[in-house]
């Protein structure tokens, strides 16, 4: 079972799973907890680290040997690389029901997201017939092509997608955003786009803002 840091208020009526990026770990996202405390106060929040560990201290979902930044606007590679984080999204699915079954909620009462490799797992993790969440989070997210082997069966239900992406992010190319877009849309998705016009890779206030009126519409 995927572990890492969480943050659960004293009565829980809703939580949200979240994915760090390549190299990073829990830590990492539980940090963006405290903003949404006001808003969501009886939100818990659970970021696990990656199943791999790496020589530096990180984590990864999946191996990035070969990243090309080029190439993430090609679809070819990006379905290369959401097959390959088929198992990791399958570990995600599992600890999904385990804090559902753990916290008593319905799935309508819990979201998944992530962070550029972390986002495209919570996607992969939840558009299947394993999870029934209440929405996704993607920030500055790897895109997901619906070429891959994953059984995507649930993706003829909407299913409330955020996407936040920054204007200037030299690691996932900003149209990006706009395929992730159109690849949903063709499985009958409708997302909503939040772009932060001078962002790099990583999530600022305009990203916060958005995925807080994002939860607090969702819960």
């Amino acid at each position: 079972m995927l572990s890492g840091p969480s943050f659960i208020p004293s009565h829980p009526t809703s939580a949200v799973i979240l994915c760090h990026g390549y190299g990073a770990n829990g830590a990492d996202l539980i940090e963006l907890a405290p903003f949404f405390k006001n808003t969501l106060p009886q939100t818990a929040f659970f970021c696990p680290n990656a199943p791999t560990p790496l020589d530096f201290g990180g984590y990864e979902w999946f191996s990035l040997n070969d990243f090309d930044p080029r190439q993430t606007v090609t679809l070819s590679y990006l379905n290369t690389l959401a097959n390959r984080a088929l198992p990791a999204a399958k570990q995600v699915q599992a600890l999904f029901h385990h804090v559902q079954e753990t916290l008593n909620l319905s799935p309508d009462k819990m979201a998944l997201g992530g962070f550029s490799q972390g986002g495209l797992v919570a996607q992969m993790a939840a558009l299947t017939d394993k999870v029934a969440c209440a929405g996704v989070l993607a920030f500055s997210s790897v895109p997901l092509v619906f070429q891959t082997a994953l059984p995507l069966t649930a993706v003829t239900q909407h299913l409330p997608i955020l996407l936040t992406h920054g204007g200037r992010d030299d690691v996932i190319n900003p149209k990006a955003q706009y395929l992730s877009k159109e690849q949903l849309e063709s499985a009958g998705q409708r997302p909503t786009l939040a772009t932060s016009p001078l962002l790099g890779h990583g999530i600022d206030d305009i990203c916060l803002n958005a995925t807080r009126d994002f939860l607090k519409h969702l819960f």
